[in-house]
């Protein structure tokens, strides 16, 4: 027995070690410690942003903003100045997180509460930032140039598309800072572990406001090389391998978009977010070849098959935080730059068209259709595999993958349809952030169990309702935001999504009814699947070995109530966030304005069809539950020749090593041989010179 004791947290009663390697220990709270109280003061303060950001956004009079919040004071009018006027601001938000990180590693040396509180408070200002850049965003965008900054020059654009993901970022960032504090107690090197998060966080925020695409290349490689750390944090061995896949995958996924940003600029002269189709639409073959490597670099870090090795294998093992992060907010991250890419470079400009028909509109059309097949593709397979696992993390990790697949085919509708694309690309964005929301409860529900249970084996538990109530409670809201019940976050954008798809057989090629069917089975799939993790780890029997866990306690709770709340409101106010964030995102690229106005603005989401056809999913999601637990449908082993990794990327990864060992063999020596004559002859010249002429 081995006692430690965390600096006015908490105390470690037992010690041994998991699965994976991580100490095991039993957690006991003390009274509220200043940790505790910063938390529930900046928490609060983040409340009354978002209620501020509700308020601005229900008027467009941003001059006003002092006497709508009732302050006429000089300091809330300089505030309102700074926000209006301030062009470096997504700068400034940028490296408040990547200059934090080395300043809390350092602080951590000394207090790791400290360090923990500057984890949350610099998060915190960070997303103060970025909710103060919305005044200049409701304006039009803003924009922000580093000219000749390593030769090309940084670009910062902030538009509404780039504000909704960044304030989404922010806000989930904030809540995961409180909830790491007490998990990762049962971790080693923390101060690591915050450092690559904050860097990350960084990252993140300049991919999605880049202003152009080496902008948005740079961040992206920053936030992949720093997430590695996150993945294989606990350096066991199973952290490694997932980690080597997941910097693998990542490497591919840059030099795919490195190239693709080559043959851009080499055939356009850009690296800019805008219209492109009437330039590259006479390019042959290399508009095509740009396409794919653009949509295979960022779809790899979106888990879009068959892309998504790593992301199974890096959920199980990497610590919770981090798994709420990456499923939450990094793998939206490569949806965002498909979606990006898409609606800049493929499709013309808005006075270069006259309708949906246009010839301008081909590519966009071509790599549409592709795009919506990888998503059902996604989304059947990733229920698939998630109903087939017992390990809680590794459920949801194939979880992700399947809901990326409902944001991968919007985005593909919105790609298809073009100027008719506006509910494929609200539906995309509206499920990133809804996803965002209930996925990362979901990891933190499950951190909490594993937190008092020391296991991931949902076939193991049950009964934890009586232990842990409210995380039972969460739980339950959580799986009705990701299944789609009316009332919760998820019900909104899935019915747009599903509008969607309809839409592209209507307007475009009738196979895509076939998609629409699959879309409504995935979906009952993804019911049965909560009901089967909720059923194994919070009803049944409780194990005996489990009759002594404590219960919840701390700021674990505080995180995941906040999460829960925004999965509710979203729900039962779902055309706020349509009507005063997405839809003005929609106007400002090339869809239809018309159509816009008549079938996106005040949406019906509350009609007689979806919440009919609401019921028939849940009825089919259980009914596939009670047929799967009958006849062990839920442990099925596939052949062999099905495992992707085994079949595509281990033979691809033998013979480059092969090819590589086989060139060295051959021609190093020769090299080399020939490197010495040279060196030699070079030498005996010099030599020679010195001696004659010295």
């Amino acid at each position: 027995m081995e006692e430690i004791e965390m600096k006015g947290v908490r105390a470690v009663k037992e010690k041994e070690l998991n699965p994976v390697g991580k100490k095991k220990i039993t957690l006991t709270r003390k009274a509220l410690d200043f940790f505790s109280l910063n938390c529930i003061l900046v928490f609060g303060g983040a409340l009354a942003l978002i209620a501020g950001l509700i308020l601005l956004s229900s008027s467009m009079e941003t001059t006003r903003l002092a006497e709508m919040v009732g302050f006429r004071s000089v300091i809330s009018q300089k505030m309102i100045d700074f926000m209006l006027n301030f062009k470096a601001l997504p700068l400034l938000v940028i490296m408040i997180p990547l200059v934090g990180g080395p300043i809390e590693a350092y602080i951590g040396k000394k207090s790791e509460n400290l360090r923990d509180m500057a984890v949350v408070d610099t998060t915190f200002v960070t997303l103060l930032l970025v909710l103060a850049m919305y005044p200049q965003v409701a304006q039009g965008e803003m924009y922000y140039h580093l000219p000749k900054l390593l030769g090309y020059g940084l670009s910062f654009k902030v538009d509404m598309l780039s504000f909704i993901m960044a304030a989404t970022a922010g806000v989930l960032w904030f809540l995961v800072s409180i909830y790491a504090h007490d998990y990762m107690g049962i971790e080693n090197h923390r101060n690591r572990f915050y450092l690559w998060m904050s860097v990350t966080f960084g990252g993140i925020l300049g991919t999605v406001m880049a202003g152009d695409l080496f902008t948005m290349f740079l961040f992206f490689e920053i936030m992949t090389f720093s997430s590695y750390f996150l993945v294989a944090h606990n350096q066991s061995k199973e952290s490694i391998l997932a980690g080597n896949s997941y910097i693998y995958m990542g490497v591919a996924g840059g030099l795919s978009i490195l190239l693709g940003m080559i043959l851009l600029y080499a055939y356009t002269g850009t690296l800019e977010f805008i219209p492109l189709a009437s330039e590259i639409k006479d390019l042959g073959w290399v508009k095509y070849l740009m396409t794919g490597l653009f949509v295979g670099g960022f779809g790899i870090k979106a888990g879009m098959l068959p892309l998504h090795i790593w992301l199974p294998k890096a959920h199980p093992v990497a610590p919770t935080p981090a798994s709420a992060l990456l499923s939450g907010i990094l793998i939206k991250v490569g949806a965002y730059g498909i979606l990006r890419v898409s609606i800049s470079f493929f499709v013309p400009s808005i006075t270069e068209i006259s309708g949906y028909a246009d010839s301008l509109w081909e590519v966009s059309q071509k790599l549409g259709a592709v795009i919506i097949w990888i998503g059902i593709i996604t989304m059947v397979v990733g229920v698939f595999m998630a109903l087939q696992q017992s390990n809680m993390k590794k459920m949801l990790a194939y979880h992700s993958i399947s809901q990326m697949g409902y944001i991968v085919m919007g985005i593909g509708v919105a790609t298809y349809l073009g100027y008719k694309g506006a509910m494929g690309f609200s539906g995309g964005i509206y499920h990133m952030v809804n996803h965002a929301l209930f996925k990362a409860l979901l990891f933190m529900v499950v951190g909490l169990v594993y937190l008092r249970t020391h296991e991931l084996d949902m076939y193991k538990l049950g009964g934890m309702w009586r232990k842990m109530p409210f995380t039972a409670f969460l739980c339950i809201i959580a799986a009705l935001g990701i299944t789609g019940m009316p009332g919760f976050n998820g019900f909104a954008s899935k019915s747009i999504l599903h509008h969607a798809i309809i839409e592209a057989y209507e307007y475009g090629h009738p196979s895509f009814r076939y998609a629409e069917m699959i879309f409504t089975v995935v979906s009952a799939g993804t019911v049965c699947s909560f009901i089967k993790l909720f059923s194994f780890v919070f009803l049944g029997k409780c194990p005996e070995k489990y009759k002594d866990i404590e219960g919840e306690k701390g700021m674990m709770d505080l995180a995941m109530g906040g999460l829960a709340l925004m999965i509710i409101a979203v729900g039962q106010v779902p055309n706020f966030m349509m009507d005063k964030f997405i839809i003005p995102a929609a106007r400002t690229f090339t869809y239809d304005p018309a159509f816009i106005d008549k079938y996106l603005v005040d949406m019906n989401f509350f009609n007689t069809a979806d919440l009919t056809g609401m019921i028939w999913i849940y009825l089919m999601g259980a009914g596939i539950f009670i047929v799967g637990m009958k006849f062990h449908l839920f442990h099925i082993h596939l052949p062999q020749w099905l495992d992707v990794e085994r079949t595509v990327y281990k033979p691809m990864y033998r013979g480059v090593v092969n090819f590589s060992k086989g060139f060295t063999n051959r021609y190093e020596m020769t090299i080399i041989s020939s490197d010495v004559v040279i060196y030699s002859v070079i030498l005996t010249s010099v030599l020679f010179v010195l001696l004659k002429f010295a």
